[in-house]
């Protein structure tokens, strides 16, 4: 699950974050971090990620579960893992997983990849009868969900916050996000940004809708980096939130 999920007709889940900074991995080690995701101001589900970087490589598991009123109609928890390695500010995923529980049962997935090309090796979702078929060979140097997620919520040098230009795949969609016109707030920045669906998307959902605007706000740590603690979409729902919780 990812933030931009909120800009697809789906029934009011969680949104989790989704982009990435071509920055460069931090020290090496195991971080844990926490998130809470809201919808017009009411909770919606809380997410941990998990994270473990060694050299270029990165492992990354995040596990998301509905919380508030959206515990309530539409209990679920969602398991993604992926690995890959970054390099020269670029990420280039590996393998990549998802498995859910409860409400968003049946819609796992398992991704490898091979020269930055992906294979969907299995894709539970069922695509949309009007969607276009994409072809994965066709997807060549995009990342998976979770790569986005983790891209987004790392600290970022400040010379690297605002700099973003990714394209997304996910077993049946393609999208595009850019972020870029930093604007300092206090002794932090935010970034403005925007999400595009590009290909894979019933025709209905893109008149709907394309472009969804959504801006990134980082606060300043010690030794002059910055950390994402929040990102607020104009989705189809209203406002929709991730902020940091530790």
């Amino acid at each position: 699950m990812t933030l931009f999920h909120f800009a697809r007709p789906l029934a009011l889940t969680i949104l989790l974050a989704a982009l990435a900074l071509p920055a460069p991995l931090r020290a090496e080690g195991a971080e844990t971090m926490r998130f809470t995701a809201s919808v017009l101001g009411l909770t919606a589900g809380r997410m941990t990620m998990s994270v473990n970087r060694k050299g270029r490589a990165y492992a990354v598991t995040s596990q998301t579960a509905s919380a508030g009123l959206a515990g309530l109609f539409q209990s679920f928890t969602v398991t993604n893992r992926v690995r890959g390695v970054e390099s020269g500010g670029k990420f280039r995923p590996e393998r990549f997983e998802s498995a859910a529980d409860g409400a968003r049962a049946g819609r796992g997935a398992e991704i490898t990849y091979k020269g930055g090309v992906p294979t969907v090796l299995s894709m539970d979702e069922e695509r949309h009868p009007d969607a276009p078929v994409l072809d994965p060979a066709a997807q060549q140097g995009t990342v998976d969900p979770l790569t986005m997620t983790y891209a987004l919520l790392r600290d970022a040098d400040a010379g690297e916050a605002c700099k973003l230009s990714l394209e997304v795949f996910d077993g049946h969609r393609r999208s595009r996000v850019t972020l870029g016109q930093p604007e300092p707030q206090g002794e932090g920045l935010v970034c403005h940004g925007l999400y595009r669906r590009v290909d894979g998307y019933p025709p209905d959902e893109i008149a709907e809708r394309r472009d969804f605007p959504f801006t990134v706000t980082y606060a300043p740590l010690p030794g002059g980096s910055l950390r994402p603690v929040e990102v607020v979409l104009d989705s189809l729902f209203g406002t929709a939130r991730l902020t940091r919780d530790d």
